[in-house]
């Protein structure tokens, strides 16, 4: 049985992209339906980074605003796990202890964020290669990795292939802070890129670009390639 993991950007539990929310349960189930073992991993969105923004104000230090937006994290997973159904994991997992508990009994992991100073991507990538998945797919909201910041540089150019070294290289240049785990934190790409695990980096309000991704199409998104 083939195994993948989803992580979803906090973008979609937001006001403005929760039309896409019923879609992305439609394509999960999908792959369910197929016989796809599922972990998913959910951020925190603007609401974590709205929790963030007043613990700043408060002169709170960075680990108390990553537990801040871990726990929206885990209220996201906990509405995504509904959702989805009674195959998934209820309450949510807050340690891998529980995460291989769940995963164990053959239900759809579904969590947040585990422990300050690091991402969700990075909780993705220490389960993908827990589980072996054969594809991490990473459905933020850009349609994949560009070569410099799209939203800032309209000549950026989406690099449909992409090393793990042009991957690092990228994400050199974005800051590691609470609120602004974009892509892929350091602790992700190191997992990353000790196991060589298989990337899709997909556009998730795109519809269909999830299960494409599970499905291993590589016209859509971006992909990391290992020489």
């Amino acid at each position: 049985m083939k195994a993948a993991v989803i992580k979803i950007t906090g973008k979609v539990f937001s006001s403005e992209g929760s039309d896409r929310l019923p879609g992305v349960v439609s394509e999960i189930r999908q792959a369910l339906e197929e016989g796809y073992r599922l972990a998913i991993v959910v951020g925190g969105g603007p609401i974590a980074r709205q929790y963030q923004e007043l613990g700043k104000r408060l002169r709170l230090n960075n680990a108390v605003l990553d537990l801040l937006g871990i726990e929206v994290t885990r209220l996201n997973a906990a509405l995504m796990a509904s959702a989805i159904g009674w195959e998934a994991s209820l309450p949510v997992p807050r340690s891998f202890e529980e995460i291989v508990r769940w995963w164990a009994r053959g239900s759809v992991v579904v969590t947040g964020g585990l422990q300050p100073g690091q991402s969700t991507n990075a909780v993705a990538a220490e389960i993908a290669e827990l589980v072996g998945a054969e594809v991490l797919v990473n459905a933020t909201n850009v349609d994949g990795v560009y070569d410099k910041d799209p939203t800032t540089n309209p000549d950026a150019r989406l690099l449909r292939r992409l090393t793990i070294d042009e991957l690092e290289r990228i994400l050199a240049e974005a800051p590691a802070v609470p609120g602004r785990y974009d892509l892929m934190d350091p602790v992700a790409l190191k997992i990353v890129k000790r196991s060589r695990l298989r990337v899709a980096f997909v556009n998730v309000f795109r519809p269909g670009s999830i299960i494409a991704a599970i499905h291993g199409d590589t016209s859509v998104g971006s992909w990391l390639v290992w020489e």
